[in-house]
């Protein structure tokens, strides 16, 4: 899993992860805590004027998320973007090309999440039928939604414009056609696991309100919780680009926490990545682990 996280200022683009990847095994999961999850546009260390950081699926087994945005960066020296909607779009067709490619190794799952799609959600309560899901296929379907899931944030400015802008773009199995990036609005966004995040600043996550919900004790809407929570917000203006690196810093570093300390697995973790992007600069590491550090984590 991922604690993923994206802000935007007129100042540029902000760029944040932690390292913690996710595999599965005969025994249960099984965690490594130092994977790429930031990546430079540029095949120049420092020299590029677009970043890119990623949560979900953590690879296609055959092709890997540093080579695809490699050649993604191959074609914009090629040709370069006129906008970062246009980097944006370029990747969701290349990303797109191998996602659905028949020969990938994901495509039989793919497929049986189109077949358990197909079928109406498990409910307890009702007859069993063969168009419903089982208790065990529901499982397997929401299963296969959050594995499959792969998204991406691009950030930052083309050198013949120097607005900055960033764009989410995600693949999900259930999708027939490349996904069109959508623009992230001014402030922070955060993807993978921001159960803390909304907690502790915006006043409750998701799951709390579908508990809610379902619970018989509120009356109202889901729109009408919202409003509610919302009136309790921490919320703050758009601050300087500095204070805005420590800010996603401090929010990737909380859930790193915040997890730690739960009774859940420890799915966020390993060395902090944050990058920012200046329209008077190029990409700049802010905290980039070297590549030794799987060898020198717990050995000084």
């Amino acid at each position: 899993m991922t604690i993923a996280a994206c802000y935007v200022s007129p100042e540029g683009i902000v760029l944040g992860a932690d390292s913690t990847s996710t595999y599965g095994g005969q025994s249960g999961q099984h965690y490594y805590n130092h994977a790429q999850k930031l990546f430079e546009l540029s095949n120049e260390p420092e020299t590029g004027t677009l970043g890119v950081v990623t949560w979900g699926l953590g690879g296609l087994q055959v092709n890997s998320h540093r080579t695809l945005l490699s050649q993604l960066t191959d074609d914009l020296k090629k040709s370069p973007a006129k906008s970062v909607a246009e980097v944006a779009d370029r990747w969701s067709s290349l990303f797109w090309a191998a996602y659905s490619d028949p020969k990938c190794p994901i495509a039989p799952m793919i497929s049986q999440h189109k077949i358990l799609a197909a079928k109406t959600a498990h409910d307890d309560k009702a007859t069993p039928a063969p168009t419903m899901r089982t208790a065990a296929e529901e499982g397997q379907f929401n299963e296969l939604s959050m594995g499959l899931l792969a998204g991406f944030c691009i950030g930052g400015y083309v050198p013949s414009d120097r607005s900055p802008a960033a764009f989410e773009v995600q693949f999900k199995p259930s999708l027939t056609a490349k996904p069109v990036p959508t623009q992230r609005p001014l402030g922070a966004g955060f993807w993978g696991a921001p159960n803390m995040i909304q907690r502790l600043i915006m006043g409750g996550d998701d799951s709390l309100k579908q508990s809610l919900m379902k619970s018989g004790k509120w009356k109202g809407t889901l729109a009408e919780l919202n409003a509610l929570i919302s009136q309790h917000v921490l919320a703050h203006p758009i601050v300087p680009i500095r204070d805005a690196i420590d800010f996603v810093h401090a929010c990737i570093y909380s859930t790193i926490k915040a997890f730690k300390f739960s009774n859940l697995s420890q799915i966020c973790g390993g060395p902090i990545e944050v990058a920012g992007i200046t329209t008077d600069r190029p990409f700049r590491w802010v905290r980039h682990k070297e590549w030794d550090a799987a060898i020198a984590d717990g050995g000084l």
